[in-house]
C-alpha cells in the first residue's frame, strides 16, 4: 500500500461507531479509522479523513494483500470485531473505546488485532492531524512510541518506522498472536496496556448498562443496538445528548447542506430519553434533568434550539475551507447557526419529558417547577407569532401548525403538572380551534402552515402528543403526505422551498412517525409492512443515517439519533398495538409508556440506580 494511502471515500455505511459517552469515533470496513473526536464529541478532531481523503488523518490496520471483511458488535457491546480473511489465513481486529475515569495511564481508544489462522501479513498506519490543521505534524516515532504536537499518542507493541509522511508498522500475525495499538489524549506510557484486559472490562460494562431493558420481545437485540447507540451519543459529564457523531456529512452528494450535528438539540435530546426511558433505561434521566434544568435558570426560560455539550449558546458556524467534504461536499462546518434562530416547539418538548417523568415516579424539584411555568407563560403569551420550524429553513418565520401543536403540549402538560390557570386554560383551548379550524386547509388536510399548501412530515406526531386532532383531517393529511412526500416505504420531510439551494434524502424519523401514524389510524398492516420494509435500511452491524437516497445510499450525519430512536419508538408502538389494538397507541408519550405488555415492562425512575 502506499504510505500516504489516498483511498476513495467510503460510502457512509461502511463506517461503524465506537463511543464511551464523551467522545467518538468511526471504524471503516477496511480498518481504517477515518474519524475521531477522543476528548469530547464537539472537540476538533485527530483523525478526518473522512471529510477529506488528502488532507485528513487517519490509522488503519489491515493485512498487506487482499481480503474480505465481516464486522460485528460484541454481543449488547460497542466493542467492534472484523474479521479480515485472506488466502493466508484468518485474523480478528477489535475496536473499542476506554472511559476515562481511572489511572491517567488509561487509553482513549484500543485497537486489538488477533491472529485466527495461518500467517497474515499485516500493515499498521499511524497518521493523525491536530485538528483541521492545513498540514500534519512530524512524526517523533521510537519503535512503539508515536507522538505528534496537537495530536493522540499512541503506543503499541508493534515497531512502527517511519515512511515517507507517515508512520508505519509491518508485522505478521500466526494463530493466537496479537498487537495492541492504545491512543492517549497526551503522551502515550512507555509500554502498552493489557489490551485483552481492557476489553473485557469494557464488555462487562456496557452489558451491566444493558440489563435495564424492559423490552424482551423478538426484536430484542436489534433495539437494543439503537438503545446503545444512543447511550454513545450521550456526554456523560452533563447529559446532553447529540443529534450524530460527525459534521458535514451531506444531505446531498455535491451539495452545500453539510451541517455541524454534534450539538445537543433540545427536542432531539428530549426524544431520545423518551424512547430510551420506555426502553427500560432510566438512569440517564436525573443527569438530562440536571442539564435542562441548568439552561432553564441560565436563559429564564427563553430557551434555544440547541446547546453544546457543556450548555454554551454561542456555536457560531464557520467553514473550514482547505477541507473538500464528503465525496467533494463542501463546505466542511464548524459550529452551528441554527442556535440562533427561534423554535418554538422546544417549550412543549420540555414539558412533556417533565410530564412523563413525574408520570414514572420521578419528583419535579420546585426548581423544576418554577421553570417548568415560566416556559408555559411564554406558550401562553406567544404561541400565535411565526417561528423558524423545527426544520431550520432559511427563510422568514412562519406560523407553523406544528409549533403551535408543541405549545398545546407545553400548556397542557403544565395544567396537568401544576394544576389549571385560566390563561394557560385559555390559550390551550384557542390552540385547538386554531389548528381544526382556519389552520386546516380548504381540501381538508393540516397543511405546513397557515395560508400553506405544502405538508409537512413533523404533523404526523399530532396523535402522538395526545393534541386532539380531528380524525378526518388527521386520515387525510396522512395520505397527502404520503401522496406528495413519500417514496414507497421512505418520506421526505418537505419538498417546498427552504431557502437554500439543492435537494436532499428522504429522513428516516419522518418514515417511523408514518409507521405511528398509521397504526393510530388503525391501518396496522400498511405500518407493518413499512416498518419491516426500514428495517432492512440499517447497515451490517444495525446503525442507521440521518437520511436516506432513493437508491438506498446512506447521506447525513452519521449515525443519527433521530433514525435510532424512531425505530425503537415504533417497534414498541407495533408491541403496543399487537397486545391491545387501537386503543393501546392512544394518549401520551407517558400513557403509552405506562402500558405494560407481554413482551415489555413499565420502567421506574423511583428505582433507578
Amino acid at each position: 500500500m502506499s504510505t500516504t494511502d489516498e483511498r476513495d471515500y467510503q460510502p457512509i455505511e461502511a463506517y461503524a461507531l465506537l463511543g464511551n459517552c464523551e467522545g467518538c469515533a468511526l471504524v471503516a470496513r477496511d480498518g481504517s479509522l477515518d474519524w475521531a473526536c477522543l476528548e469530547r464529541f464537539d472537540a476538533d478532531p485527530s483523525f478526518s479523513r473522512l471529510l477529506d481523503r488528502r488532507r485528513g488523518g487517519y490509522f488503519v490496520i489491515r493485512p498487506e494483500g487482499t481480503y474480505e471483511t465481516t464486522r460485528q458488535y460484541l454481543s449488547r457491546t460497542n466493542i467492534l470485531q472484523t474479521t479480515f480473511t485472506t488466502v493466508d489465513g484468518f485474523v480478528h481486529l477489535y475496536d473499542f473505546m476506554v472511559g476515562p475515569e481511572g489511572d491517567e495511564d488509561r487509553p482513549r481508544l484500543v485497537r486489538l488485532v488477533s491472529g485466527l489462522s495461518g500467517h497474515v501479513p499485516m500493515v499498521a498506519v499511524y497518521r493523525p492531524l491536530a485538528g483541521f490543521a492545513e498540514s500534519f505534524a512530524p512524526l517523533r516515532v521510537d519503535a512503539g512510541r508515536i507522538t505528534a504536537e496537537g495530536c493522540p499518542g499512541l503506543v503499541s507493541d508493534a515497531d512502527f518506522a517511519l515512511e515517507e509522511e507517515v508512520a508505519a508498522a509491518r508485522f505478521t500475525l500466526g494463530r493466537g498472536e496479537s498487537r495492541a495499538f492504545a491512543l492517549y489524549l497526551d503522551e502515550p506510557p512507555e509500554a502498552p496496556p493489557d489490551a485483552f484486559a481492557l476489553m473485557e472490562e469494557v464488555r462487562r460494562a456496557w452489558v451491566l448498562w444493558t440489563q435495564d431493558s424492559a423490552y424482551v420481545g423478538p426484536l430484542a437485540d436489534e433495539l437494543m443496538r439503537s438503545a446503545l447507540v444512543l447511550k454513545m451519543l450521550t456526554y456523560e459529564p452533563t447529559g446532553a445528548i447529540v443529534a450524530a457523531a460527525t459534521t458535514s456529512l451531506p444531505e446531498e452528494v455535491g451539495g452545500i447542506r453539510n451541517w455541524d450535528y454534534r450539538f445537543c438539540w433540545i427536542r432531539d435530546a428530549c426524544l431520545s430519553f423518551y424512547v430510551l426511558k420506555k426502553f427500560g433505561m432510566s438512569r440517564e434521566a436525573e443527569g438530562f434533568f440536571a442539564f435542562v434544568g441548568a439552561l432553564c435558570e441560565r436563559e429564564k426560560g427563553q430557551l434555544k434550539p440547541l446547546y453544546s455539550i457543556s450548555g454554551e449558546a454561542d456555536l457560531e458556524e464557520t467553514e473550514i475551507a482547505h477541507f473538500e467534504g464528503w465525496r467533494s461536499s463542501g463546505p466542511v462546518h464548524r459550529g452551528n447557526g441554527a442556535a440562533d434562530q427561534h423554535q418554538a416547539d422546544a417549550y412543549g418538548q420540555v414539558l412533556d419529558l417533565f410530564y412523563l417523568y413525574e408520570r414514572l415516579g420521578g419528583t419535579l424539584s420546585e426548581e423544576l417547577k418554577r421553570h417548568g411555568a415560566r416556559l408555559a407563560d411564554i406558550s401562553a403569551a406567544h404561541w400565535s407569532e411565526p417561528d423558524a420550524g423545527l426544520w431550520e429553513p432559511r427563510k422568514p418565520e412562519r406560523r407553523y401548525l406544528h409549533a403551535a401543536i408543541m405549545n398545546w403540549v407545553a400548556l397542557d402538560r403544565a395544567i396537568r403538572l401544576f394544576g389549571p390557570r385560566e390563561d394557560w386554560c385559555t390559550e390551550r383551548d384557542s390552540i385547538v380551534a386554531f389548528v381544526n379550524g382556519e389552520g386546516v386547509h380548504a381540501d381538508g388536510y393540516y397543511p405546513q402552515y397557515l395560508g400553506s399548501d405544502d405538508v409537512d412530515a413533523a404533523l404526523l406526531i399530532a396523535p402522538m402528543v395526545g393534541f386532539p386532532v380531528d380524525e378526518a383531517v388527521f386520515a387525510r393529511t396522512v395520505d397527502v403526505i404520503d401522496e406528495r412526500l413519500g417514496y414507497g416505504h421512505l418520506v421526505y420531510r418537505y419538498k417546498n422551498d427552504d431557502g437554500l439551494p439543492g435537494h436532499e434524502g428522504t429522513f428516516l424519523l419522518c418514515a417511523f412517525w408514518m409507521v405511528d401514524a398509521l397504526l393510530w389510524l388503525g391501518r396496522e398492516a400498511d405500518a407493518r409492512t413499512r416498518f419491516a420494509a426500514l428495517r432492512v435500511l440499517q447497515n451490517d452491524v444495525g446503525l442507521i443515517a440521518e437520511q436516506t437516497a432513493e437508491d438506498g445510499a446512506f447521506l447525513g450525519n452519521f449515525p443519527q439519533a433521530f433514525s435510532h430512536l424512531g425505530l425503537i419508538h415504533s417497534a414498541l408502538m407495533l408491541d403496543l398495538y399487537e397486545h391491545g389494538g387501537r386503543d393501546a397507541v392512544q394518549g401520551t408519550y407517558a400513557d403509552r409508556t405506562l402500558r405494560e405488555t407481554e413482551t415489555r415492562r413499565a420502567p421506574d425512575i423511583k428505582n433507578a440506580a
